[in-house]
């Protein structure tokens, strides 16, 4: 089943934890803060337990929509598709 998830995560650690996970499962990022993706059943059962791992008694929040193909295909988009490749950011080192 296709499914999309969206999450609303101010600490900017853990956000990035989020959508590491989510990438690692196979889901496209397709907002900053929105994935989609196919997932099994098994799979979707293995990325709740690792969401709630993650984000334990924090504030923050995550929700999984299941969509089917027929929802799908209704979708609308206004605008410009862009591509959301974010770049990692790397520690600075000083050497002395």
């Amino acid at each position: 089943m296709r499914y999309l998830i969206v999450y609303d995560i101010t600490d900017d650690g853990l956000r990035y934890k989020v959508a590491e996970t989510l990438k690692d499962y196979g889901l496209t990022r397709i907002q900053y803060s929105a994935f989609i993706g196919f997932l099994r059943r098994n799979k979707l059962n293995s990325l709740i337990y690792d969401l709630k791992r993650l984000i334990g008694d924090s504030d923050e929040n995550v929700q999984i929509y299941p969509i089917c193909d027929t929802c799908f295909k209704g979708r609308r988009e206004i605008g410009k598709h862009k591509k959301y490749v974010l770049e990692e950011k790397k520690d600075k080192v000083a050497y002395i």
